[in-house]
C-alpha cells in the first residue's frame, strides 16, 4: 500500500512538472562586430545565423540549446589583403532569465564551443589557426508576444586563436596580455515558431 501511494505521488508530481514545460523551436540571425583581443586590428562586420530550441522550464527560466554559424575575424589597418576571417559552427547552452513575469525582457548567459569550418588565413606564416574555441557570453533580449524577438550579446573566446597557452613550454613569454582571443558583439533578431 505504501509503495502504491508513493508511486501515485511520484506520477502526479512528474506529470504536473512536465505539463508546464513548453518547447518551441526557433531561428536567430544578425550582425557580428568582431575583433581580436590584444591586437591593433580594426573591427570587422560579418553575420551569424542559427537555430535553437527554447525549453521553458519555469516562468522565469528558459533553457535554450543552440547551433549557430558565425563569421568572425578582424580587419588589418594596413591592407585588406591581410584581413582575417574565421568561420565557425558552434554549439551553445543559453540560459535565459526573465525577472518580470508577463514581460518579454530577459537576460542571457552561457557557455559554448565553436568548431572552425573555414578561414582565409595565409598558412605561409609560422602559426596555424586553432581548430576550435570555447566561449562565454552574456546579453539582453526582448520577446514580443507574436514570436519575434530582439537581442544583443557579447561573446569572448577562451582559447588563443593560434593555440598558445599562458607560459607554455613553447611560448615562455606568453601572458594573458599576449593572448589573441575572439571577441564578438552581436545584434540580431529571433523568431520562435508556435506549432
Amino acid at each position: 500500500m505504501k509503495n502504491l501511494i508513493f508511486a501515485f505521488i511520484f506520477i502526479t508530481l512528474t506529470t504536473t512538472a512536465f505539463s508546464q514545460v513548453i518547447a518551441r523551436p526557433g531561428v536567430r540571425t544578425g550582425a557580428n562586430f568582431t575583433n581580436f583581443t590584444n591586437s591593433d586590428s580594426d573591427s570587422k562586420t560579418t553575420l551569424y545565423v542559427g537555430g535553437f530550441l527554447a525549453i521553458k522550464l519555469a516562468h522565469f527560466y528558459t533553457l535554450q540549446p543552440e547551433i549557430n554559424y558565425s563569421r568572425q575575424g578582424a580587419k588589418s589597418k594596413f591592407s585588406s589583403d591581410y584581413d582575417t576571417e574565421i568561420q565557425y559552427i558552434g554549439l551553445a547552452i543559453t540560459n535565459k532569465f526573465s525577472p518580470f513575469k508577463g514581460m518579454g525582457l530577459y537576460t542571457i548567459i552561457g557557455p559554448g564551443i565553436n568548431i572552425k569550418v573555414g578561414d582565409n588565413y595565409d598558412t605561409n606564416f609560422n602559426d596555424d589557426l586553432e581548430g576550435f574555441d570555447f566561449l562565454i557570453f552574456g546579453g539582453l533580449g526582448y520577446d514580443f508576444p507574436f514570436g519575434l524577438g530582439a537581442e544583443i550579446r557579447y561573446n569572448i573566446g577562451l582559447i588563443d586563436i593560434f593555440g598558445r597557452n599562458i607560459n607554455s613550454n613553447n611560448h615562455q613569454d606568453t601572458t594573458f596580455d599576449n593572448l589573441i582571443l575572439n571577441k564578438v558583439f552581436q545584434i540580431g533578431v529571433t523568431y520562435k515558431f508556435d506549432f
